[in-house]
């Protein structure tokens, strides 16, 4: 086993929802040293956790392939719905000043007639 690494580690609810048993009689397996503690299994905080050999050892491989199987279909789905969002819905890029730009690409096109103003400042001071 990797350190560090969780592939490959299930814990007690898990197994229970892959093998349709209640996570308590694993519980009552490990109270019967069923598994050797350390090796097959280890309990991390309140949690239980399996190693996939100890797993498939005591329990089969028939319904861990099956839920192997279902796991890679979702995610197979989950990444296929979220490809097909982004691509229905590609994100516009708009600049804060669209319909300026728009105005002026306008005015260098010469499609808006007028005079040009080179530039005009103003008083803030409220004292005068």
């Amino acid at each position: 086993m990797a350190k560090g690494s969780f592939e490959g580690l299930y814990t007690f609810m898990e197994v229970a929802k892959i093998y349709g048993m209640d996570d308590s009689s694993l519980r009552k397996q490990v109270a019967r040293d069923k598994f050797v503690i350390e090796e097959d299994i280890k309990k991390m905080g309140r949690t239980w956790i399996i190693t996939e050999q100890a797993m498939v050892k005591n329990f089969g491989t028939l319904k861990f392939e099956e839920y192997k199987k279902k796991e890679a279909k979702k995610k197979k789905f989950n990444a296929q719905n979220i490809k097909q969002k982004t691509m229905r819905f590609p994100k516009k890029v708009d600049s804060m000043n669209a319909k300026e730009e728009k105005v002026k690409d306008s005015w260098v096109q010469g499609d808006i007639k007028g005079i040009e103003i080179e530039s005009f400042s103003f008083n803030t001071n409220i004292n005068e």
